[in-house]
């Protein structure tokens, strides 16, 4: 896995927003957006719930956070 979206997702969630996010890492929001659908289909569980404004963690998603921020 691209250790890039471990920073990724960290700012994507700390933002609330992809296309913010993707400003502050200095990358196009369809380029964010497709690592993190790509990371989600490696690991087999969505991260994020897009369905809600602001965006938000789904259950595993928060598990993931944590595990990333011991990384």
């Amino acid at each position: 896995m691209d250790t890039n979206v471990f920073r990724y997702v960290l700012e994507v969630d700390k933002c609330k927003n992809i296309t913010l996010a993707a400003k502050h890492l200095f990358i196009s929001q369809p380029a964010l957006s497709s690592s993190i659908r790509k990371a989600e289909r490696g690991i087999g569980f969505e991260i994020f719930d897009r369905n809600t404004l602001p965006i938000r963690l789904t259950e595993a998603g928060k598990l993931y956070i944590e595990a990333v921020e011991k990384i």
